[in-house]
């Protein structure tokens, strides 16, 4: 009974480290999109203006807040949902899972994504992830699978 205990604490200890790391691994990535570009753009179909999509950004970011994020393309329409973060043995978030097509989970496709792709644009006073590939990109790009994510 004594070492059923001591498995079941390690076993938590082992899940609260892993969420840890991955908060602090989102951070530290997040906390690099720190400064955002000055440059702004107009998107002809909505006639918004918005800043430059870059790395940088005025805000930090949590985990949470990358999390279920919608992912645009340049055209401004939703092309996606970030349904998962991959993290490197270092602790740095190297892939994003994006959820793309389906409707109300249904038919959705999980997609990874290299995280250093996903820019940080802002429009009145909000940022928000863009991504330089279309609805159809992702779409036909391989779907990703749990069971073979040991490989990236």
């Amino acid at each position: 009974m004594r070492a059923a205990q001591i498995i079941a604490l390690k076993q938590k200890e082992n899940t609260m480290l892993r969420k840890l790391a991955l908060s602090a691994s989102v951070l530290a990535l997040a906390g690099s999109l720190a400064v955002a570009q000055a440059e702004t753009m107009t998107n002809s179909s909505s006639g918004h203006s918005m800043a430059a999509p870059s790395s940088l950004s005025t805000m930090h970011w949590l985990a949470s807040d990358i999390y279920k994020a919608d992912v645009y393309d340049n055209a401004e329409d939703k092309i996606g949902v970030v349904t998962d973060l991959i993290v490197d043995n270092n602790g740095n978030v190297t892939t994003a899972i994006v959820g793309v097509g389906g409707f109300l989970g249904v038919g959705k496709k999980d997609v990874a994504v290299p995280f250093k792709d996903l820019k940080v644009a802002s429009r009145d006073g909000k940022d928000w992830l863009v991504l330089n590939r279309t609805k159809e990109d992702l779409k036909m790009a391989p779907a990703f699978e749990k069971k073979t994510s040991s490989q990236m």
